[in-house]
């Protein structure tokens, strides 16, 4: 028996030790290579660019790849990857990016990520112990397009969605339909965008109350139109103008209209905003509110002027990323009518292994000018239907994560799934 299991065995050994002598020739001749990024197929990567070494840890790279991504105007997105030299390729970093069409496969979107990548890991590549393996290929580019070829459109972007949900069981029902429309045109100089939205949300309870079943339903609509078109001044102001229209149960408005003039000024320049921002924002509104049913302030509609003044930071670094935003809010007419909302995200890697995710968001409210006397019904409170009369809102979570063991992770295995 041991006579014929002897040269499986003998083959797993050698196999196992080829693997790990041609693992240790990658570990001690190619750079280290840290990738931070949320939309990467790390799998697909390591498959397609064996070349690197793939350490898990920032600290252990010699070059430090992370990824940033904004929306185009198109509804795609323009990624951005950072190249950070380190250790023995201290000083040396670079920038390339690439942009993604909307409705862009999984697969194209994967294929440009890793094509930006060999292309960034040249520059650091050709002056490693491992250039000799390098191999550099030419494409020839298509026929170039004329702008009018290229793009009939004219920047325009239409979008057209309608949603349903349901769920139920023998004595519930829930229904649910959300469609809206939308327009866009995003330039160098501009941004315009318009949207009509409306939803529907139905419960239906059968509830034996000792006298047989009784039918309860609760219903919920809201319509909304909104549109905004800004304008650059230079790299630091722009100025623009939005108007928002809704209609909404949950919030006692029959009708609501508002027009905002609107500034705001970036303390960095906006071409550096995939990695850096510091945004101030003031607009004020006129605004003109018909309500449902008649308000605890004893009105049925009325005419008010508001001003809203926001602050907002954002930064994205080796060590991890942080948006933190502050805006402030009031009516003319009484400022203690006013709200204050705060809001931030921090995504730290503090060292070797150990990451923290914080998020969180907190609203002081004094501005709840809609609110119907009557209050609301058992029904609306349970079904959260109809706004309530608060102080403050309130959410947040946390994350923290610690891994020790190898540094290296070149190898990909799929079996069973990732």
């Amino acid at each position: 028996m041991f006579k014929k299991l002897f040269p499986a065995f003998l083959f797993l050994v050698s196999s196992f030790l080829f693997a790990q002598s041609n693992q240790q020739l990658i570990k001690e001749n190619a750079p280290s290579v840290f990738i931070n990024c949320w939309f990467c197929n790390l799998n697909f990567i390591k498959e397609q660019i064996p070349i690197v070494n793939y350490v898990n840890d920032r600290n252990d790279a010699d070059i430090n790849i992370m990824f940033t991504s904004e929306r185009t105007g198109a509804g795609g997105y323009e990624r951005t990857a950072i190249f950070f030299g380190q250790k023995i390729f201290e000083g040396k970093n670079d920038t390339l990016k690439f942009s993604t069409l909307p409705n862009e496969s999984e697969n194209i979107t994967r294929d440009k990520t890793v094509e930006i990548l060999k292309l960034g890991l040249v520059n650091y590549l050709s002056k490693s112990p491992i250039s000799d393996k390098i191999i550099i290929s030419y494409k020839v580019p298509e026929q170039v397009k004329t702008k009018e070829e290229e793009d009939p459109w004219d920047f325009w972007v239409l979008k057209l969605s309608l949603n349903g949900y349901l769920n139920g069981e023998e004595q519930y029902n829930f229904y649910n339909i959300y469609g809206s429309v939308s327009a866009s045109r995003v330039t160098e100089f501009s941004k315009f965008y318009t949207s009509f939205s409306g939803s529907y949300n139905e419960n239906n309870y059968e509830v034996d109350f000792g006298n047989g079943l009784e039918n309860i339903k609760s219903l919920s609509r809201s319509y909304n139109f909104y549109a905004h078109n800004y304008f650059a001044i230079d790299e630091h102001w722009s100025w623009g103008i939005s108007t928002n229209l809704n209609k909404s149960t949950y919030y006692n408005i029959d009708f609501s209209g508002r027009i905002s003039p609107e500034i705001e000024y970036n303390f960095y320049p906006y071409s550096v905003s995939n990695e850096r921002q510091l945004r101030l924002d003031y607009k004020i509104s006129p605004v003109y509110n018909n309500y449902n049913t008649e308000t605890i302030f004893f009105k049925m509609d009325e005419v008010l002027f508001s001003q809203q003044l926001s602050a907002t930071l954002s930064l994205i670094e080796q060590w991890g990323s942080t948006s933190v935003s502050i805006s402030g809010s009031n009516y003319f007419h009484d400022i203690s009518k006013y709200s204050i909302d705060l809001f931030g995200n921090i995504s730290w890697q503090l060292f070797r292994g150990l990451s923290l995710n914080l998020y969180g968001q907190y609203s002081k409210i004094r501005n709840q000018i809609s609110l119907p006397t009557g209050g609301a019904t058992l029904e609306e409170v349970l079904l959260q239907r109809r706004q309530l009369e608060t102080g403050y809102t309130f959410w947040g979570s946390f994350g923290i994560s610690y891994s020790f063991g190898s540094i290296y992770n070149n190898i990909v295995n799929p079996r069973f799934g990732n």
